[in-house]
C-alpha cells in the first residue's frame, strides 16, 4: 500500500491523491475487521474514524471539512488514547531514557506550535486553530502515554503502539506543513509514515503476541 499511495503521489493530481487515502483507510478498515480486530472495540473505532477523517479530507480546502477532517482525527487518537490509559502508570525509570523522550515530546510541541503559527497566517477562521490546539494536546497526550507503555513492558506489542503512534505524529507535521507551506514533496513522507501507522495499528490488533511482561524494575 505505501509503494501505490507513493505512485499515486508522484503520477497524480491532488484530489486523486486524496482518494487514494480514503480507499487505503478503508482497506485497512476492512481488513482489520475480517482479521477479527473489532474484539478491540476501541481501536476498531480509532480507524474507523480515521477512515471519517479521510473521507472529510477529500474537501480539505473548504474550512467546514477542513474542521470535521481534525475533529474526526481527535476523536480517532482520543480512542487509542482511552485504550492506552489503563496501562498508564507512573514509575521510576532510567533518567537518560525519559530525557530523551521529554526532548522528543519537546520537538513534537514546538513543532505543532510552529504549525498553528502558520495556520494563523494563513486562515480566518478561530474555531480552527482552537481544534488543532486540541488536536495537538491529544497528540502529546498519547505520546506520553505510549512512553509510558513502552517504558513499563518488555514487548514486542509495546513496540508496535509506540511505532504506529509516532508514524501518525510524523505524518500529521508533515502533513500540516506541506499544506500551509506549500510544499508537494512533503507529501511523500506524509503518505509514507500514515500508510505505515495504519500498517502497525492493523497489526497490533490483530497479531497474537505473546503475554506482556513488565520491566524486571518495576516488578520488584
Amino acid at each position: 500500500m505505501i509503494v501505490v499511495n507513493i505512485f499515486a503521489i508522484y503520477q497524480y493530481d491532488l484530489q486523486a491523491v486524496r482518494l487514494f487515502r480514503s480507499v487505503t483507510s478503508f482497506i485497512f478498515l476492512v481488513t482489520f475487521v475480517i482479521l477479527g480486530g473489532f474484539k478491540k472495540k476501541l481501536m476498531f473505532f480509532a480507524l474507523l474514524f480515521f477512515f471519517i477523517s479521510d473521507l472529510f479530507i477529500n474537501r480539505y480546502d473548504q474550512i467546514v471539512y477542513n474542521n470535521l477532517t481534525s475533529v474526526a482525527s481527535t476523536l480517532g487518537y482520543l480512542f487509542i488514547g482511552y485504550y492506552m490509559f489503563p496501562k498508564f502508570k507512573l514509575v521510576s525509570i532510567k533518567k537518560r531514557i525519559v530525557a530523551l523522550f521529554l526532548v522528543i515530546i519537546l520537538i513534537s510541541a514546538y513543532m505543532f506550535y510552529e504549525v498553528i503559527g502558520l495556520m494563523s497566517a494563513s486562515l480566518n477562521n478561530t474555531w480552527h486553530q482552537y481544534l488543532y490546539y486540541l488536536y495537538s494536546l491529544v497528540l502529546l497526550a498519547l505520546l506520553i502515554l505510549v512512553g509510558n507503555y513502552n517504558f513499563r513492558y518488555n514487548s514486542t506489542q509495546s513496540t508496535y503502539c509506540m511505532f504506529f503512534v509516532f508514524s501518525f505524529v510524523v505524518s500529521d507535521l508533515f502533513a500540516a506543513i506541506s499544506y500551509y507551506l506549500g510544499i508537494p514533496m512533503f507529501y511523500y513522507p506524509t503518505r509514507f509514515f500514515y500508510v505505515l501507522g495504519l500498517g502497525l495499528l492493523t497489526a497490533y490488533a490483530v497479531l497474537k503476541f505473546e503475554k506482556e511482561l513488565l520491566y524486571e524494575d518495576e516488578e520488584q
